[in-house]
């Protein structure tokens, strides 16, 4: 049984995270946890038992929309940080996945400054984590784009949930390499054998595509290029281009647009 963790703050685009879950997995035995992080201040829109009977209500919702589907549904409300709260539901329970909505315009400077979403990308332990953007459509566009630079080793502890989407979706592994240099160094030689050793049960497909001006822009063309993806999956590191891009994001011009979820993926350490 699959096992998904989707926080949620009722808002339109939490219910987009909801939506998108439901569609993934909609073949699929599957647990939906549905996390609501209480905040409990002055400011405070609803007390904590209003906000229960909301998070009751949208449960049976949801159980009576989806009576056809082998779906199960949990509702978890704590007063505690959203971040908190998720990393504690995940070190208990080991989702497959985390999945949530983003606030604003799909800028990706939108996707990582401040909110849930940041905190979730920046914090969230030993879970991948599915970034919904407000205007991502459901199409029969299903190809998984994995942006790397070869500088990272990748171990199958690493891949499997990208390798869960592929599965999940009946499609194509496509490794972007993002070129900072002209040439390889022997390191990412090695590191593009190992993927390619890691895959050799996957059908995927190696690219390339030159740095652009930066990191956000650079992943942005790749959508812009490739109308066939629905996923673009990163690596979470302490260094490397990711560490590059939420650096990159704090510029508030940054002009790249993504429309796609984003699949960021935990490093493991050996």
């Amino acid at each position: 049984m699959k096992k998904v963790i989707i926080p949620t703050d009722f808002s339109l685009n939490a219910q987009k995270a909801i939506d998108y879950a439901l569609d993934l997995f909609k073949n699929e035995t599957c647990t939906f946890y549905i996390l609501h992080g209480y905040h409990n201040a002055p400011s405070s829109e609803m007390s904590k038992s209003a906000t229960q009977k909301s998070l009751d209500i949208l449960i049976k919702s949801l159980e009576l929309q989806n009576e056809d589907q082998d779906f199960y549904f949990e509702g978890i409300l704590k007063t505690e940080s959203v971040i908190n709260l998720t990393n504690h539901t995940q070190n208990i329970i080991n989702a497959d996945f985390v999945i949530i909505g983003t606030k604003g315009s799909s800028a990706l400077s939108q996707i990582f400054i401040g909110s849930n979403a940041l905190d979730l990308i920046e914090h969230l332990e030993n879970s991948a984590l599915i970034v919904v953007p407000p205007e991502y459509k459901n199409s029969s566009a299903k190809e998984i784009v994995l942006a790397t630079d070869y500088k990272h080793t990748f171990t199958n502890a690493e891949l499997s949930p990208v390798l869960k989407m592929v599965n999940l979706k009946e499609t194509t592994l496509n490794i972007a390499h993002v070129k900072t240099e002209e040439t390889l160094s022997n390191e990412q030689i090695s590191n593009k054998e190992l993927l390619k050793s890691e895959l050799k049960k996957t059908k995927h497909h190696f690219f390339e595509i030159e740095l652009q001006d930066n990191v956000a822009y650079t992943l942005y063309q790749i959508e812009k290029e490739n109308q066939n993806i629905d996923t673009m999956v990163i690596l979470k590191t302490k260094h490397g281009f990711f560490k590059q891009l939420l650096r990159e994001n704090i510029i508030k011009n940054l002009s790249a647009k993504i429309k796609i979820p984003l699949l960021v993926l935990p490093q493991v350490n050996n």
